[in-house]
C-alpha cells in the first residue's frame, strides 16, 4: 500500500453537534483546516481527532453514523466521554499546560487538581496513540499538532520506532524554568521528544526549547537540530500563514458587501478601532480597554471622534478563570462608557459573541485601525487576516504588541509594548495621526509578506522538511574529559618527545564575537601560546577559517604553524610565505556565487558577505532572526545543486553559510602532520569544520570538542574557558 500522511490534532476540521436528536455536521473555516484540505483530499490519507462533542449521550447507532459521515472527506473520530474532556480539556490542557506555555503562572486550584487533571490526560493521550496506529500503516508519516497532544510523539515512537513523526506547536514556547512549575513537565518534553522534526512558529521559541533540552540535560545541542543517543531531530521555525487571497477578495462577497454597508452607517463620522480575539487570558483585552481609557483621558479631543469595537470571541468557557475573565472585561468595559460617554456618543462597543467569517472581513476593512496587542501568542492570525482584508483601500493601520509572533513578520505595523499601557497609548496615537500616504504603503508591504507566506505554504514546507532525513542517525558516543580522563592526558604529554597540537582558534581560544575582527587574542592569550610553541621538540599548528593575513597580524610571531581558510592555505614557522593546497586559479566559481550571496545579504538586514581567496562566507550574526532563518533557507536550496556542479561544498556552522571547494578541508591538514610521526596528538575544535579534523585524528589520540553538538571527537569539554585551562595545564607540565 502507498504511504499516506496521518494527520493528528485534538479537534477535527469538520464538527459534530446533536440538535433535537438528530446529528449535525458542520465544517471549519479555521486556518488549520484550509492549510491541510488539500491532503485529507486524497483518500490514503486520513485526520483523525476529536468530532467536538461528548460520546456519553451517543448511541452505537450515532457513533457508526458520525465515523461513516466523517470517513467522506477522510477525517476519523476519536470519542471522548465528558469527564474525559474535562480532564483532558478543561483541565489539564488549558488549565496547567496553556498557561505555563504563555509564561503566566498556574493558578494553586489548578495545581491542586493536577494528578487527578493528569491521569486524564494521559488517558486520553494514550486513546489517541492507539487510535492513530489503528487506523495506519508502518510506512505512513503522521503529523501531530499542538500542545494538547505534546504525549502523543513519544507514545507513537515507542510502538513505532521507525515511524517517521513530525510535531508543531502552535502555541509560544517558554523559558525552561516554567516547566518547573507543573509535576510532568519533563514528560511532555519527553513527549515532543518522540518526533522526527519539531516545528515552531518563530527562532524564539526554538532558542527557548532548546535550553528546555540543554536545562533538563536531554540531548546535545546542534543547531537546528537535537541529538538523542539514538537518532537526531530537526527542529525549525515554520511561521504559520493565512488563506491570504480568501481575505484579499472577501470584499467581492454580496454578504460582506451588505455588512460593511450597515457598518459605514452605524459608525458613520467616526475612526474606528477594531480588535476581533478569542477572549483568551493571553489575548491581554483589559489592558486593550485600560490604554484604551488612557488614550481618552489624555486626548480630549477625540472625544466623539473614535469608537473601540471589540469583539471577544467565547472560548473554554467552562473553565473558571476565562469566566472570571469575562466578568473583568464587562466590568472595564462598562466602567469606560460611563466615564466618557454622552447621549450620543458611546465610547466602546463591546460583543462577546463569535461573528462568521463575512462579518470579521466587513469590520475588518471599516476598522481605520486594527488593535491586536495580546500579552503572549504564538502568531496571531487576526493581524494578518486584518492586513488582508485592506485589498484597494488606502486607509488602516495595524498596532501590533511586540509579543506576538506575526510582529516578526510584520514589521511594518506600529509595534507596541504589550505589557506598557503607555507603549499602546502612544502606538494608537500614531496610527489615528498617520497619513493616508503612509498607511497604504505600510499595508502594501505587508499584503507583500503575506501573499508570499501563506497557510499552503506553511503546510508544504514542514512536509517537505519532515520528509527529508536528518542524515544523524548513527550517533557516536562523546564523552566528558574528565579529571581523570585530563591527568592521563596530561601524564601523556609530559612523556612526549614530539607532542602535536592541533588548535581550531574562533570558539576555541577566544569567544565568538558580533563582529570577527573582535575576536582578536588578548596578551594573555599570545603568551600562552608561545609558551606551548616554544617547548622543545613540539608543534602547535593553529588551523582555522581565518585568512592568512588575520593570523599573519595576531598570532604571526608566537612561533606557530598556521593552516588558514580550512587548510587551503599553510605556513609553518620557519616560513615566512604561505603554500597553497589547492588550485588557486579555480577561483572563478566566486563569480557566479558571490551575486547571489550579496543579492540575500541585502535582504537580510545586518547580515554581510566574507570574501576570501578559496571561500565566501554569508554571516548573519547580527541579522533579526525571522529574516536570517528565512533567507538561510532560500539560499540552501539555490546554492547546494549549484555549488556541487561546481565541486564546491555549502555548510552551516555558528550564525554563517560558508561555500568552498569540497577538497578544501582541516583533515587533510591533519593527516600531512601526522606524517611527522608525533608521539602525542591534541586536536581542539567547536563546528562542523573541525569535524573532518577530529575524523583524520587516530583513536589512540585526545581530540575534544567544545561545547554541545554531535561529533567525531573522542572527548567534549565545556567552553573556551574550559580549553585556556587546559591548555594552561598542559604548558606548565
Amino acid at each position: 500500500m502507498q504511504p499516506g500522511l496521518i494527520i493528528v490534532s485534538n479537534r477535527l476540521p469538520i464538527s459534530v453537534k446533536k440538535v433535537d436528536g438528530k446529528l449535525e455536521f458542520s465544517r471549519s473555516i479555521g486556518g488549520l483546516a484550509t492549510g491541510l484540505d488539500s491532503y485529507t483530499a486524497d483518500s490514503k490519507n486520513k485526520w483523525i481527532g476529536w468530532p467536538g462533542l461528548a460520546s456519553d449521550n451517543l448511541t452505537e447507532q450515532d457513533r457508526q453514523k458520525i465515523a461513516d459521515e466523517l470517513r467522506k472527506t477522510n477525517c476519523y473520530p476519536v470519542f471522548l466521554t465528558k469527564k474525559q474532556i474535562d480532564g483532558f480539556y478543561n483541565g489539564y490542557s488549558n488549565r496547567l499546560i496553556w498557561p505555563l506555555l504563555h509564561d503566566i503562572p498556574v493558578t494553586k486550584s489548578a495545581l491542586t487538581h493536577e494528578e487527578e487533571y493528569w491521569k486524564v490526560f494521559r488517558q486520553v493521550s494514550e486513546i489517541f496513540s492507539a487510535t492513530v496506529l489503528a487506523m495506519s500503516n508502518p510506512s505512513d508519516t503522521i503529523w501531530v499538532h499542538d500542545y494538547l497532544l505534546m504525549l502523543l510523539p513519544a507514545l507513537l515512537r515507542a510502538e513505532r520506532p521507525d515511524a517517521r513523526i513530525g510535531f508543531f506547536l502552535h502555541t509560544t514556547f517558554p523559558a525552561p524554568k516554567g516547566f518547573d512549575q507543573i509535576k510532568h513537565g519533563l514528560e511532555l518534553i519527553r513527549g515532543v521528544l518522540g518526533s522526527d522534526l519539531i516545528g515552531f512558529q518563530i527562532k524564539r521559541y526554538i532558542d527557548n526549547f532548546m535550553a528546555t533540552i540543554e536545562y533538563f540535560k536531554l540531548g546535545q545541542i546542534e543547531p537546528q537540530k537535537i541529538i538523542l543517543s539514538d537518532r537526531a531531530i530537526r527542529v525549525t521555525d515554520f511561521p504559520i500563514g493565512i488563506d491570504y487571497n480568501k481575505w484579499k477578495q472577501a470584499y467581492r462577497l454580496q454578504k460582506v458587501r451588505q455588512e460593511s454597508r450597515r457598518l459605514r452607517l452605524k459608525y458613520r463620522g467616526l475612526k474606528i478601532i477594531g480588535t476581533v480575539e478569542r477572549q483568551d487570558l493571553t489575548k491581554g483585552l483589559p489592558k486593550r480597554v485600560e490604554a484604551y481609557r488612557e488614550l481618552l483621558r489624555q486626548n480630549r479631543k477625540l472625544h466623539g471622534k473614535i469608537k473601540l469595537v471589540m469583539i471577544g470571541a467565547p472560548t473554554r468557557a467552562d473553565v473558571q478563570e476565562y469566566q472570571k475573565l469575562k466578568q473583568q472585561l464587562e466590568e472595564l468595559v462598562a466602567d469606560v462608557n460611563k466615564e466618557f460617554g454622552t447621549s450620543t456618543w458611546q465610547p466602546v462597543d463591546y460583543q462577546y459573541r463569535t461573528l462568521p467569517f463575512e462579518h470579521v472581513a466587513a469590520l475588518f476593512r471599516r476598522a481605520d485601525v486594527g488593535y491586536i496587542a495580546p500579552f503572549r501568542d504564538g502568531m496571531n492570525l487576526m493581524a494578518k487576516e486584518y492586513v488582508a482584508s485592506k485589498q484597494g483601500l488606502r486607509t488602516g493601520v495595524l498596532v501590533l504588541s511586540d509579543t506576538a509572533g506575526a510582529a516578526q513578520e510584520l514589521t511594518e505595523a506600529v509595534i507596541v509594548d504589550a505589557l506598557d499601557t503607555q507603549s499602546h497609548v502612544k502606538g494608537l496615537e500614531q496610527a489615528l495621526n498617520m497619513s493616508r500616504w503612509q498607511s497604504r504603503r505600510r499595508i502594501r508591504a505587508m499584503q507583500h509578506t503575506l501573499a508570499t507566506s501563506t497557510i499552503h505554504t506553511w503546510a508544504g514546507g514542514f512536509m517537505r522538511t519532515l520528509q527529508r532525513s536528518t542524515g544523524l542517525n548513527a550517533v557516536s558516543v562523546t564523552r566528558t574529559l574528565t579529571p581523570d580522563k585530563e591527568k592521563k592526558l596530561l601524564a601523556e604529554y609530559a612523556k612526549a618527545f614530539r607532542p602535536l597540537l592541533l588548535i581550531d582558534y574562533d570558539g576555541v581560544l577566544t569567544p565568538f564575537t558580533a563582529k570577527p575582527d573582535d575576536a582578536k587574542p588578548s596578551a594573555e592569550l599570545k603568551k600562552l601560546l608561545k609558551k606551548l610553541a616554544t617547548t622543545a621538540g613540539s608543534n602547535v599548528v593553529i588551523i582555522s577559517g581565518r585568512p592568512q593575513a588575520t593570523l599573519d597580524t595576531w598570532l604571526g610571531d608566537l612561533g606557530l604553524h598556521f593552516a588558514a581558510e580550512h587548510g587551503a592555505y599553510t605556513r609553518k614557522s620557519t616560513s615566512k610565505g604561505w603554500q597553497t593546497t589547492t588550485d588557486e586559479a579555480s577561483t572563478d566559481w566566486q563569480k557566479k556565487i558571490l551575486p547571489i550571496l550579496e543579492k540575500y545579504a541585502a535582504r537580510t538586514p545586518g547580515s554581510f558577505v566574507e570574501q576570501k581567496k578559496s571561500a565566501l562566507v554569508w554571516h548573519y550574526r547580527q541579522a533579526k532572526p525571522y529574516y536570517a532563518h528565512k533567507n538561510l533557507v532560500i539560499l540552501n536550496r539555490i546554492l547546494k545543486p549549484l555549488a556541487k556542479s561546481l565541486g564546491l561544498r555549502v555548510r552551516q556552522g555558528h550564525m554563517i553559510l560558508e561555500i568552498k571547494p569540497a577538497d578544501v578541508n582541516k583533515g587533510n591538514i591533519v593527516k600531512e602532520w601526522l606524517a611527522t610521526k608525533p608521539d602525542f596528538v591534541l586536536t581542539l575544535g567547536d563546528d562542523y569544520t573541525d569535524e573532518d579534523m577530529f575524523a583524520a585524528t587516530p583513536a589512540s589520540a585526545y581530540s575534544i570538542k567544545v561545547g554541545p553538538g554531535r561529533t567525531n571527537a573522542r572527548y567534549r569539554i565545556k567552553n573556551v574557558d574550559a580549553v585556556l585551562k587546559l591548555l594552561e595545564k598542559i604548558s606548565k607540565t
